[in-house]
């Protein structure tokens, strides 16, 4: 455990690791080692994204105000829960690769291309600008690495990866459209 996860995680006075952080055991697809543990690497970094986007979109769920609230919320909580189907479904494909995800805030972040907000509550534009960059981010990373495994001989890592691009260019474009409306409160004013 490194000085930064002290007090933060918790290790387990009893049992037995059945494997360790940042290892590539066995996989029951029949992947090849290196090539699960590439895909893995890659898929580390989605994971952690969308974990960091559900995150994003939740908080803005939570905080959402203004004339828009009820249309803004109700989008919101939609898409952290789409968000939330596609971290679930990552880690479970790292698992089956013979990995592990992120799963700890500490590798987490380490691994996030999509970044936090401070916690502070910001007006709702800024919020979503900060949302759409989350999107933006994460639909990039999704898009190279469905080239990354199919080049890897993975099919259904890309199909997997490729049945939530759709989701998330959609949601990327609410996202857009609430942005092109003037009454979306700014700084605390419509």
């Amino acid at each position: 455990m490194t000085r930064e996860q002290i007090g933060l995680v918790r290790e387990p006075e009893t049992g037995v690791v059945r494997q360790q952080w940042d290892t590539v055991g066995e996989n029951r697809l029949r992947i090849d080692p290196d090539t699960a543990e590439a895909v893995i690497d890659a898929l580390r970094v989605d994971h952690a994204g969308s974990f960091n986007l559900f995150y994003l979109l939740r908080k803005h769920y939570w905080t959402a105000e203004g004339a828009e609230h009820d249309d803004v919320a109700d989008f919101l909580e939609g898409a952290y829960r789409r968000t939330r189907e596609l971290n679930d479904d990552i880690a479970t494909r790292i698992v089956e690769l013979g990995g592990i995800p992120p799963n700890t805030p500490p590798t987490i972040q380490e691994h996030a291309a999509v970044h936090l907000e401070a916690e502070g509550l910001y007006d709702l534009r800024a919020s979503l600008e900060g949302d759409l960059d989350g999107y933006a981010t994460l639909v990039a990373s999704l898009r190279e690495h469905v080239g990354l495994v199919e080049s890897l001989g993975d099919p259904g890592t890309a199909e997997l990866l490729r049945g939530h691009l759709e989701d998330l260019e959609d949601d990327a474009h609410s996202v857009e459209q609430f942005l092109e409306d003037d009454t979306l409160v700014r700084g605390g004013r419509p």
